[in-house]
C-alpha cells in the first residue's frame, strides 16, 4: 500500500471522513464512526469483500459508492446526492438493533432486511437484485420502494418480516412480460398482520419504465356492510396497457365481520361496486379474475337479497343446478382470456337489472342449461360456484391422494405446518425431484433427494392455510398430490 493510501485510511479511522481519494476495501473492516464520503471521493468495496459500518453511512452530495461486495449497516444510509444513483451491483445488509433508515434516492442491488426493529424508507429506494426480508418491517410512508424488473423476494415473509404499505407510498414492481408477483405487504397498526396480494398477468404490453404498485389500509371500506373485512387496497399501474390480470388478496382473520362464506371480492373503486369470486374460508383469500384494470378492491357482501351492481363470472365451470347467479344492474360473463363453461348437466340462470353481457370464453355443451332475464326479481337464494381451480405448474385439477398406487405417499394431510414425504419401496432407484407449488402455481420449494433417503419432512409453517401441491418425479414417473394447510 502506498504512503499516501495508508495515511489516508488511518485518517479515515480517526475521524471516519474520507476526502480527496478513491479507495478500494479489499478487507474485513470494522467501522469506527460516522462514514462520511465527500464531493468528488469513491468508497470501492471490491468483490467478496465486506464493509461495517457501526454508525451512519453518509454520501454528501457528489460522493460515490461503488459496492461490488457486501455492506453491513448497524445504522442509517443517508444519500444527499440530488438524482438517483447506483450504490454498485453488491449487497447491502440493514442489521441494526434500533430502527434504521434510508434517505435520499438510491439504487441498491442486493438488499437484505435484519433488523428486528424495522427500516423505514425516507426517499425514492430501487432494488434490481433480490430483496430479502429476514427479519423486521420495512415501512414506506409517503415513499416508493420499487422492485425492477429482474427482482424477486427471498427470506420468509410474514407479519414479522414484510412490507408496510400503509401510507401514500406505494411497493412497486416492474414487469419485463406476462408474469406473477406476490408483494409481500401488510400493515403494523396495532398487531401486525401479513395481508400479500398477488398478480399474474396473463397477457398486456409493458411499456419503458412500467410498473403495477399496490398500498393497503387496514379498515372498512366505506359502503360495504353486513358481511365484509375491515381491510382494502389500492392497486395501480403505469405503462401496462391491454393487459389481463389474476388477483389474489390475502386477508387476517380479525378482518372478518359477519358471515366469512358471504363475502366476495369487490372492486369498490371506481364505482360502482363490482363483486367477483367468494372468499376462500380455507386460506383467506379473495381473488378476482380476467381483470382489465385497476383500483381499490375489499371483500363484502355478496350473496344478499340485494345483489351488487354488477357481478363479474370468470373462469368458472357448472356442472350442476339449478343455479344462479344477479345484479342489480349488469352481469359479465367470461371475457379478457378467462372462461365460463356449461357442462351437458349444468343448469345456471343469470338475472340482471338492465344488461347480461356474455363474452368470448362462454360455452354451454349439449344438454347444458343457460338462461338469462332482465328483471329486479332476484336469485332467491344465490347459488353459484367459486372460481375453477387453476392449473398448477402443467397438472390439471390434481386430485387429493393417490389412490391407482403411488410411488410415493405424503402425511399428516390435513397438516398444521410439517409433513413428510415417503417413498414406497419399489420408487425407481434413482434421484427424486420434490416441488411444491402455491394454488397459483407459484414454485416455493425445489429440492432434490437421494434414495437413501426414503422419508423427508418438509415444513408449511410460515405458510398461509390452504391448498398447496406436492409434485414428485424420477425418471419417468411423475406424480402429484395435494396437501391442506390448516
Amino acid at each position: 500500500m502506498k504512503k499516501n493510501h495508508y495515511n489516508t485510511i488511518k485518517k479515515f479511522a480517526r475521524t471516519g471522513i474520507l476526502t480527496g481519494i478513491v479507495l478500494t476495501f479489499s478487507f474485513m473492516n470494522t467501522g469506527f464512526s460516522q462514514m462520511t464520503v465527500v464531493n468528488g471521493t469513491t468508497v470501492k468495496i471490491t468483490n467478496a469483500s465486506t464493509l461495517n459500518s457501526s454508525q451512519n453511512f453518509v454520501l454528501s452530495s457528489g460522493g460515490t459508492l461503488d459496492n461490488q461486495g457486501t455492506l453491513i449497516l448497524k445504522k442509517d444510509l443517508i444519500n444527499g446526492n440530488a438524482s438517483a444513483n447506483s450504490l454498485g451491483s453488491g449487497a447491502i445488509v440493514f442489521s441494526g438493533s434500533t430502527n434504521q433508515n434510508i434517505t435520499g434516492q438510491n439504487i441498491i442491488q442486493d438488499m437484505t432486511v435484519n433488523n428486528a426493529a424495522g427500516v423505514t424508507v425516507g426517499g425514492a429506494t430501487r432494488v434490481n437484485g433480490v430483496f430479502t426480508l429476514t427479519s423486521g418491517l420495512v415501512s414506506l410512508g409517503g415513499n416508493n420502494l420499487v422492485l425492477g424488473q429482474l427482482a424477486t423476494v427471498a427470506g420468509t415473509p410474514s407479519a414479522s418480516a414484510m412490507v408496510v404499505a400503509t401510507g401514500a407510498g406505494e411497493l412497486r414492481k416492474e414487469y419485463a412480460s406476462a408474469g406473477t408477483f406476490t408483494y409481500p405487504v401488510g400493515d403494523a397498526t396495532g398487531t401486525a398482520e401479513y395481508s400479500p396480494v398477488t398478480l399474474a398477468f396473463n397477457s398486456g404490453t409493458f411499456g419503458a419504465n412500467n410498473y403495477a404498485g399496490v398500498n393497503l389500509v387496514n379498515a372498512q371500506y366505506a359502503g360495504t356492510s353486513t358481511s365484509y373485512i375491515t381491510r382494502y387496497w389500492n392497486v395501480t399501474q403505469s405503462a401496462i396497457t391491454g393487459f389481463s390480470c389474476n388477483s389474489t388478496f390475502q386477508y387476517a382473520n380479525a378482518d372478518v365481520v359477519g358471515t366469512e362464506s358471504d363475502i366476495f371480492c369487490t372492486k369498490v373503486n371506481p364505482a360502482p361496486f363490482t363483486a367477483y369470486n367468494t372468499a376462500n374460508t380455507g386460506s383467506n383469500t379473495i381473488d378476482a379474475h380476467g381483470l382489465a384494470s385497476f383500483g381499490t378492491f375489499t371483500g363484502n357482501l355478496g350473496d344478499a337479497a340485494v345483489p351488487p351492481a354488477i357481478r363479474s363470472l370468470q373462469d368458472k365451470t357448472i356442472s350442476t343446478g339449478p343455479e344462479c347467479a344477479d345484479a342489480t344492474q349488469t352481469m359479465l360473463i367470461a371475457g379478457n382470456g378467462t372462461s365460463y363453461h356449461v357442462t351437458s348437466t349444468g343448469n345456471v340462470k343469470h338475472i340482471a337489472g338492465t344488461n347480461i353481457i356474455y363474452y368470448a370464453g362462454t360455452k354451454v355443451d349439449l344438454g347444458g342449461y343457460m338462461r338469462g332475464y332482465i328483471s329486479t326479481i332476484f336469485c332467491s337464494p344465490y347459488i353459484h360456484p367459486a372460481a375453477a381451480t387453476p392449473v398448477v405448474a402443467g397438472i390439471e385439477n390434481p386430485a387429493i391422494g393417490n389412490p391407482n398406487g403411488s410411488f410415493f405417499k405424503i402425511y399428516p394431510n390435513p397438516t398444521p405446518g410439517k409433513f413428510t414425504v415417503e417413498l414406497n419401496g419399489d420408487a425407481p432407484a434413482s434421484q427424486v425431484h420434490v416441488e411444491i407449488f402455491g394454488i397459483l402455481g407459484d414454485r416455493i420449494l425445489s429440492k432434490y433427494i437421494q434414495m437413501d433417503q426414503r422419508k423427508q419432512e418438509f415444513s408449511l409453517i410460515e405458510r398461509p392455510t390452504g391448498v398447496y401441491v406436492v409434485h414428485v418425479s424420477s425418471g419417468l414417473n411423475s406424480e402429484t398430490e395435494k396437501i391442506i394447510k390448516k
